[in-house]
């Protein structure tokens, strides 16, 4: 189907895994209208249209902070508190969970450990950073501020929790919240903190605006103020799906990731504004 409309392996992916294609087109390439029209002469349902930003390695350069995203964040393995991760609750909000501070090591399903095989980076579930050994000490040599480090442990059903090699990269300061300027980012369930439930519509590209002030204190790895994702909490922190805040780091921390073949991010470079 794809072949006619000069969708090649070039732009076009199959996941056998996901029984999913995905095919990658610039918005102004004349393909985008044709593949639409055939999805829809065919009766084709249940694709989804993504629009997002890329940039070249000389703007992310330039950059004063770049979102670290997810690609898609569905790939990551599954981990949290339902898989015995500890959480502090004194300080988070009781509606939401929003500021939730994690007191233990990060604890991963051991049935889902294939997620992890030859990569060097990875993301949970919960948009928690995974580095292996030799890039956790990578960034450490580096003097990069703002940067902590957790143990990984695997659990399983029968066997109890076996330590990984692998280090949970955690960031020291939280940045004031975004710019009302900032776009593609809206929140599909209220909290009165208004704090959490924050998504990126798949429409319309993530562009987060901080101001000039806002900015001018920031380490080379940092958090948003603001917590996204799927909300399910009600008190009991090991049933909960918990919402997190996206990490923000400088070009500095991007060229380490970049250097060690690091995939299944997209960086996106903040917006800064005088207010």
């Amino acid at each position: 189907m794809l072949g006619p409309l000069g969708c090649g392996p070039d732009v076009a992916v199959f996941d056998e895994v996901a029984d999913t294609t995905t095919v990658t087109l610039d918005e102004t390439d004349e393909r985008v209208p044709r593949l639409l029209s055939l999805l829809e002469e065919l009766g084709i349902v249940g694709w989804f249209e993504w629009r997002y930003d890329r940039f070249t390695d000389d703007e992310l350069e330039a950059a004063r902070l770049i979102v670290m995203d997810a690609t898609v964040l569905l790939d990551g393995i599954f981990a949290g508190p339902r898989v015995g991760t500890k959480y502090d609750m004194s300080e988070a909000c009781k509606l939401c969970g929003a500021g939730a501070r994690q007191t233990s090591a990060m604890v991963v399903d051991g049935e889902s450990l294939h997620i992890l095989e030859g990569k060097r980076a990875m993301h949970t579930c919960y948009n928690d950073i995974l580095v292996d050994e030799k890039l956790a000490g990578a960034l450490a040599d580096s003097g990069a501020t703002g940067i902590s480090f957790r143990g990984v442990f695997a659990a399983f059903e029968k066997r109890g929790h076996f330590q990984l090699p692998w280090r949970q990269l955690c960031a020291t300061h939280t940045l004031p919240r975004i710019s009302p300027r900032s776009t593609g980012i809206e929140p599909y369930k209220s909290c009165s903190c208004g704090r959490s439930s924050f998504t990126t519509p798949a429409k319309l590209p993530t562009r987060l605006v901080y101001r000039t002030a806002d900015i001018a204190d920031t380490r080379d790895i940092n958090v948003t103020w603001e917590w996204f994702g799927e909300v399910k909490f009600k008190g009991d922190v090991s049933e909960s799906v918990l919402p997190y805040p996206l990490f923000l780091v400088t070009p500095k921390v991007w060229r380490i990731f970049r250097d060690a073949g690091v995939t299944g991010f997209d960086w996106l470079p903040i917006r800064v504004v005088d207010e």
